[in-house]
């Protein structure tokens, strides 16, 4: 017996007509690539290294190389540029170029503020040095042709830049909860009729919360904006997971539903397409229980992962970042208001009090 609601034809010109099914398996079986996912970092990790220019001395006499330095760390501390040794070979970074501007030359803000070094210098010019620190080797390796520097590798940040960050258990099973996404929004788009699909989903999303120490997803939702502005798939989502907590607002009568955070009737067809996943049971609540007594939380999606077929808005990225999800993984982009890589990185903004990974490059 078939589960689900009939296939639904799609309106298409040309002399092939596509079904609902036929799109959104097309797109399943491109999930099935072996590429690793890629994180959606802070622009400055691909943008080109940002140089400040600053004033250069040359030492005439090696010998006078370590008076100069300390001389120079008391009295014109480099702050801004830490990062950079301040002597490479007989040159020595004296300040930045903007550093003055009451004297006429170099040589005459060494002698006003440093006047034992007035004769120390044969010369002095102006070179580009980098302005940040090298936060990965490849920014290091970079950043020393320029002027020699300090560099504590991190190592887990030197794995998340490369291109073999997740073993290929994990991707696997990232890839079969994306896999899931794609047939919660195969499901819905099915069963309410939606015949505007088309290579980008423009019109639709779905999001699944998962339970990454128990493999377990806690909460699925799909769009319902034309219904409710608010009620993006992520927003609906997060009040699903509220309500495997007590809460939630949104449809919160009795729900007999064992799976309190999936809708009862999207579960059967998930059944039969992933018969060895797991749900969030209500048996499963001790176990949230002691979460709760411990530090960790849970405050609604504190440590899950968060699926979603396409990059949520502004909106929702901040609902996430509220709610205190671990990691973020979407896969189509979103061109008109992504948030999360498309017009802006809600996640990589130290001001915010809460941040989360973001993966993508499912595709």
């Amino acid at each position: 017996m078939e589960i689900g609601p009939p296939v639904k034809k799609l309106k298409h010109s040309g002399s092939y007509c596509e079904t609902s099914t036929d799109i959104f398996d097309r797109y399943i079986q491109l999930i099935d690539n072996k590429k690793n996912l890629k994180a959606v970092l802070s622009d400055e990790f691909d943008s080109p290294l940002k140089l400040v220019k600053v004033f250069v001395g040359h030492i005439k006499d090696v010998k006078n190389i370590s008076k100069t330095i300390l001389a120079l760390n008391q009295k014109i501390p480099l702050k801004e540029l830490q990062h950079l040794k301040r002597v490479r070979r007989q040159d020595v970074i004296l300040c930045p170029t903007n550093f003055f501007n009451d004297t006429s030359s170099i040589q005459d803000f060494i002698e006003c503020y440093v006047p034992e070094l007035k004769h120390v210098f044969e010369y002095f010019k102006q070179v580009e040095v980098p302005l940040n620190p090298p936060k990965i080797d490849r920014h290091f390796q970079e950043t020393k042709r320029i002027w020699s520097c300090n560099f504590h590798p991190n190592k887990y940040l030197e794995k998340l830049t490369g291109d073999e960050f997740f073993p290929p258990y994990d991707l696997k099973n990232h890839r079969l909860f994306m896999k899931v996404v794609f047939e919660v929004a195969k499901f819905y788009s099915i069963k309410y009729n939606i015949d505007s699909i088309d290579s980008t989903f423009k019109n639709i999303n779905a999001t699944i919360v998962v339970d990454p120490n128990l493999q377990t997803i806690v909460a699925l939702s799909f769009d319902n904006r034309q219904a409710h502005p608010v009620q993006h798939s992520a927003m609906l989502a997060i009040d699903n997971v509220a309500k495997t907590q007590d809460g939630g607002v949104w449809n919160s009568k009795e729900n007999n539903n064992e799976y309190v955070g999936v809708p009862e009737d999207v579960l059967p067809y998930l059944k039969e397409k992933f018969p060895s996943l797991k749900y969030y049971q209500k048996e499963y609540k001790n176990v949230l229980e002691d979460k709760i007594k411990s530090k960790e939380g849970p405050y609604l999606c504190t440590g899950y992962y968060i699926y979603m077929l396409r990059e949520p808005c502004v909106m929702c990225s901040m609902a996430l970042v509220h709610s205190r999800v671990q990691r973020v993984f979407f896969c189509i982009g979103n061109d008109e208001c992504g948030a999360l890589k498309s017009k802006t990185k809600l996640q990589t903004i130290a001001s915010l009090n809460h941040h989360f990974e973001v993966f993508t490059d499912f595709l």
